[in-house]
Protein backbone atom coordinates (compact mmCIF):
# COMPACT_ATOMS: atom_id res chain seq x y z
CA UNK A 1 0.00 0.00 0.00
CA UNK A 2 3.01 2.31 0.41
CA UNK A 3 3.29 2.53 -3.38
CA UNK A 4 -0.25 3.88 -3.62
CA UNK A 5 0.54 6.65 -1.13
CA UNK A 6 3.59 7.55 -3.23
CA UNK A 7 1.37 7.71 -6.32
CA UNK A 8 -0.90 10.21 -4.59
CA UNK A 9 2.05 12.29 -3.42
CA UNK A 10 3.57 12.21 -6.91
CA UNK A 11 0.36 13.43 -8.51
CA UNK A 12 -0.01 16.08 -5.83
CA UNK A 13 3.45 17.43 -6.73
CA UNK A 14 2.23 18.02 -10.30
CA UNK A 15 -1.03 19.68 -9.24
CA UNK A 16 0.22 23.31 -9.50
CA UNK A 17 0.67 22.72 -13.22
CA UNK A 18 -2.87 21.36 -13.43
CA UNK A 19 -4.30 24.41 -11.67
CA UNK A 20 -2.32 26.72 -13.96
CA UNK A 21 -3.32 24.87 -17.14
CA UNK A 22 -7.01 24.73 -16.26
CA UNK A 23 -6.88 28.43 -15.35
CA UNK A 24 -5.51 29.25 -18.81
CA UNK A 25 -8.21 27.09 -20.38
CA UNK A 26 -10.84 28.89 -18.29
CA UNK A 27 -9.56 32.15 -19.69
CA UNK A 28 -9.87 30.83 -23.24
CA UNK A 29 -13.36 29.52 -22.59
CA UNK A 30 -14.41 32.85 -21.07
CA UNK A 31 -13.38 34.60 -24.28
CA UNK A 32 -15.45 32.28 -26.46
CA UNK A 33 -18.60 31.43 -24.51
CA UNK A 34 -20.81 32.52 -21.63
CA UNK A 35 -20.38 31.08 -18.16
CA UNK A 36 -22.96 28.74 -16.62
CA UNK A 37 -22.24 29.15 -12.91
CA UNK A 38 -24.22 26.12 -11.74
CA UNK A 39 -22.31 23.84 -14.12
CA UNK A 40 -18.98 25.19 -12.86
CA UNK A 41 -19.99 24.74 -9.24
CA UNK A 42 -21.07 21.15 -9.91
CA UNK A 43 -17.85 20.46 -11.81
CA UNK A 44 -15.53 21.86 -9.14
CA UNK A 45 -17.40 20.08 -6.34
CA UNK A 46 -17.29 16.77 -8.20
CA UNK A 47 -13.58 17.33 -8.87
CA UNK A 48 -13.02 17.82 -5.14
CA UNK A 49 -15.04 14.70 -4.32
CA UNK A 50 -13.09 12.66 -6.87
CA UNK A 51 -9.82 13.84 -5.39
CA UNK A 52 -10.98 13.00 -1.87
CA UNK A 53 -12.12 9.51 -2.83
CA UNK A 54 -8.90 8.82 -4.74
CA UNK A 55 -6.85 9.96 -1.77
CA UNK A 56 -8.87 7.64 0.46
CA UNK A 57 -8.18 4.78 -1.95
CA UNK A 58 -4.47 5.60 -2.14
CA UNK A 59 -4.29 5.57 1.65
CA UNK A 60 -5.70 2.05 1.84
CA UNK A 61 -9.32 2.69 2.80
CA UNK A 62 -10.70 0.19 0.29
CA UNK A 63 -11.42 -0.40 -3.37
CA UNK A 64 -14.93 1.00 -3.09
CA UNK A 65 -13.43 4.48 -3.00
CA UNK A 66 -11.74 3.84 -6.34
CA UNK A 67 -15.02 2.74 -7.91
CA UNK A 68 -16.79 5.83 -6.57
CA UNK A 69 -13.98 8.04 -7.93
CA UNK A 70 -14.29 6.47 -11.37
CA UNK A 71 -18.06 7.03 -11.37
CA UNK A 72 -17.86 10.72 -10.39
CA UNK A 73 -17.30 12.09 -13.95
CA UNK A 74 -20.27 10.07 -15.22
CA UNK A 75 -22.48 11.43 -12.44
CA UNK A 76 -21.28 14.94 -13.23
CA UNK A 77 -22.23 14.65 -16.89
CA UNK A 78 -25.64 13.23 -15.99
CA UNK A 79 -26.39 15.95 -13.42
CA UNK A 80 -25.36 19.03 -15.39
CA UNK A 81 -27.24 20.84 -18.12
CA UNK A 82 -25.28 20.63 -21.36
CA UNK A 83 -27.08 22.55 -24.14
CA UNK A 84 -23.98 22.72 -26.37
CA UNK A 85 -20.43 21.47 -26.73
CA UNK A 86 -18.91 24.51 -25.03
CA UNK A 87 -20.89 23.74 -21.88
CA UNK A 88 -19.26 20.33 -21.87
CA UNK A 89 -15.84 21.98 -22.19
CA UNK A 90 -16.63 24.22 -19.18
CA UNK A 91 -17.72 21.20 -17.13
CA UNK A 92 -14.69 19.07 -18.02
CA UNK A 93 -12.29 21.91 -17.30
CA UNK A 94 -14.05 22.74 -14.03
CA UNK A 95 -13.86 19.10 -12.99
CA UNK A 96 -10.12 18.94 -13.56
CA UNK A 97 -9.64 22.31 -11.87
CA UNK A 98 -11.41 20.99 -8.75
CA UNK A 99 -9.36 17.80 -8.85
CA UNK A 100 -6.06 19.64 -9.29
CA UNK A 101 -6.91 22.25 -6.65
CA UNK A 102 -7.71 19.58 -4.07
CA UNK A 103 -4.47 17.79 -4.86
CA UNK A 104 -2.65 21.13 -4.52
CA UNK A 105 -4.10 21.57 -1.03
CA UNK A 106 -3.00 18.00 -0.22
CA UNK A 107 0.49 18.77 -1.55
CA UNK A 108 0.73 21.88 0.62
CA UNK A 109 -0.42 19.82 3.61
CA UNK A 110 2.25 17.18 2.90
CA UNK A 111 5.02 19.71 2.48
CA UNK A 112 4.16 21.83 5.52
CA UNK A 113 2.55 19.62 8.14
CA UNK A 114 3.24 15.94 7.47
CA UNK A 115 6.94 15.89 8.24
Amino acid sequence: MINNVKIGASLAKQSPWGVLLTGVIFLGLALTDTLNVSNIVYAVVFGHLTSATLLAYWHGKGGTFFIVAVLMPLLLIVMTELPNFMSLAWVINGFFFGLAFSLLVYHIYLSKFAK
